[in-house]
């Protein structure tokens, strides 16, 4: 993300905006060198989702790791930014992004697309 032309003024209200929904948030280095923003606990904010199904996937038995792989394949991954200011609108666009998802789903439900389409075919 280019945020050269992001005036200090905007870079503040987009960290006040994260502080607000994440409070305590705070900028990270990866071993990579690259920065992200992550919860007062320290887990990533942009890629939230990837710790989310790693805590709420179970298991069935020791050889279950290719269901956890198809799990966490189906999770798109932020890539960390190359400096703090970058992270930090990334982080805010990320959670308008999950936000968006998360209310337009129930209309993207396989159940209605199937509904959808064989009412047309009738």
């Amino acid at each position: 993300m280019n945020v050269d032309n992001i005036s200090q003024e905007r870079f503040e209200k987009a960290k006040k905006k994260i502080n607000k929904k994440y409070p305590g948030a705070k900028t990270l280095m990866d071993p990579e060198g690259k920065y992200y923003v992550a919860t007062a606990d320290g887990r990533d904010i942009c890629n939230i989702q990837v710790g989310q199904a790693i805590n709420s996937y179970e298991f069935n038995d020791d050889s279950d790791l290719y269901g956890f792989n198809s799990t966490l394949d189906k999770i798109t991954m932020i890539p960390h930014s190359d400096s703090v200011k970058a992270a930090w609108m990334t982080t805010e666009v990320a959670i308008k992004s999950y936000h968006v998802v998360d209310r337009n789903s129930n209309k993207f439900s396989d159940d209605k697309v199937m509904k959808k389409m064989a009412k047309d075919f009738e």
